[in-house]
C-alpha cells in the first residue's frame, strides 16, 4: 500500500476529500495528513525492535581508533547497534560495550591493550580500544530509522518523496494510528480509536519477528563448546 493508497483510503473512512495525489499537493488537509502519518511512523518505529528495520551491516577495520562514522557504516538510516552483535569474524571474538564516557576514560588513561577489543560510540564515530590492525572483518547489526521504501524497493528514506513510496511498517498499525492523530487535531473524541491502536501495536510487538522458547527448567541451553553429533549417528553395537 502506497503513501497515496493510504492517505485516500484515511480520506474514505472520515468522509473527507479524496485526493489524486500527495506529494505536490497545495490541499491543506492533505498536507496535514500527510505530516500525521510521518510523524505516526517515525514513533511508531521508535517503539520496537521491528524485524523489517533491522539490518547488518560489515566492516572492514582501519589501524585507527575511530572505524568511522555510523552514517556511513550503516548506510540504510542508523538508529542504534543492537547491543552484544559486534564480532571480530576474524578473530571470531566479541566486540564488547557500548561503553560509556566514564568507562571509556578509564580505559584509555590505563592504557589496556587486549586481549578483547572494547567500542563507544561518541560523536556519531564507531571508536575502539585497543586499535585493531587493519583488515580484519568485523559485523554487527544495527536498527534503521528508515521505515520507508520506494516502489523500486532499493531506496529506503525516513520521510515520503513520491505518492508511490511504501511504509515498511504494518499498514494497518500506521492507518489506526493516522486516524487517532487526525481526530485530536480536530478536536474530535478519539480515546476509543487510541485505545484500540494500542491495542493492536501491543500485539504486532509481541509476534514480530517470531519469539523464543522460554525455558522454565533454569537450563541454559544453546552453543558449548565440545564435540556435536547428529542424532542417529552415533555406534550402537
Amino acid at each position: 500500500m502506497s503513501l497515496l493508497t493510504i492517505v485516500q483510503n484515511v480520506c474514505r473512512r472520515q468522509n473527507l476529500d479524496v485526493p489524486t495525489t500527495v506529494i505536490g499537493s497545495s490541499d491543506e488537509q492533505v498536507l496535514q495528513i500527510r505530516a500525521l502519518l510521518e510523524e505516526e511512523g517515525n514513533d511508531l518505529a521508535a517503539r520496537a525492535l521491528w524485524q523489517v528495520l533491522q539490518k547488518e551491516a560489515t566492516l572492514t577495520t582501519t589501524a585507527t581508533q575511530s572505524q568511522g562514522t555510523m552514517d556511513t557504516l550503516c548506510p540504510d538510516g542508523f538508529r542504534f547497534i543492537i547491543n552484544n552483535t559486534i564480532w571480530s569474524r576474524t578473530r571470531r571474538l566479541p566486540v564488547s560495550g557500548p561503553m560509556d564516557a566514564k568507562e571509556w576514560q578509564e580505559l584509555k588513561a590505563m592504557f589496556v591493550n587486549g586481549p578483547y577489543y572494547r567500542h563507544r560510540i561518541r560523536g556519531n564515530e564507531l571508536l575502539v580500544n585497543p586499535v585493531p590492525p587493519a583488515g580484519e572483518d568485523w559485523a554487527f547489526e544495527y536498527v534503521s530509522d528508515n521505515w520507508i521504501v520506494d516502489s523500486a524497493g532499493t531506496t529506503f528514506k525516513q520521510y515520503f518523496t513520491a505518492d508511490d513510496d511504501e511504509p515498511l511498517l504494518e499498514q494497518t498499525l500506521l492507518i489506526a494510528g493516522l486516524r487517532w492523530r487526525w481526530k485530536k487535531e480536530k478536536g474530535l473524541d478519539y480515546a476509543e480509536d487510541f485505545r484500540t491502536y494500542e491495542n493492536q501495536v501491543q500485539d504486532a510487538i509481541g509476534r514480530d519477528g517470531g519469539k523464543k522458547i522460554l525455558q522454565m527448567d533454569g537450563v541454559t541451553r544453546g552453543m558449548r563448546p565440545g564435540i556435536w553429533v547428529a542424532p542417529g549417528n552415533w555406534f550402537n553395537p
